[in-house]
């Protein structure tokens, strides 16, 4: 059988237009603090502090619940946090927290990035944990488009 310059158009043309499709980047929001903990000295530095973001259905109303835990010297730190009345995509009310609750937290907290579809829209927001200063740990929201 003879492949025909016809053939081999319609071929290529279909397989950059499939490929074009799958290339798309997600597009989202500029990031958005959404928690911040100061964390006594010694929690400085990439892997001593874990976030984690959850549904919270002990919250009246059930709600999301944002937990950032750092390292004090072995001592820990946890802070939880949850949306107020502004929504997901404003700064989040701190709940308080504790002192003293050891180190390591479970293997379920992250220490950089969450994916959550928290805004129920389909797509996932990104969650980002960074050290903004010494000892300083922050939250980002980024929205998906």
């Amino acid at each position: 059988m003879q492949t025909t310059r016809l053939q081999i158009a319609v071929a290529l043309a279909l397989a950059l237009g499939l490929h074009s499709q799958s290339a798309r980047a997600e597009q989202y929001d500029p990031p958005l603090n959404i928690g911040t903990i100061g964390c006594p000295a010694g929690s400085t530095g990439y892997g001593n502090a874990r976030f984690i973001v959850f549904p919270s259905w002990g919250s009246a109303p059930p709600n999301w619940r944002l937990t950032i835990w750092c390292s004090a010297a072995g001592a820990g730190r946890r802070t939880h946090f949850e949306p107020g009345g502004g929504g997901v995509f404003a700064p989040w009310p701190n709940l308080g927290g504790a002192f003293g609750v050891g180190w390591p937290p479970p293997p379920n907290y992250g220490n950089q990035f969450q994916l959550l579809d928290v805004d129920s829209d389909g797509d996932l927001d990104v969650f980002q944990l960074l050290e903004t200063a010494p000892n300083t740990w922050t939250v980002f929201l980024n929205r998906a488009l």
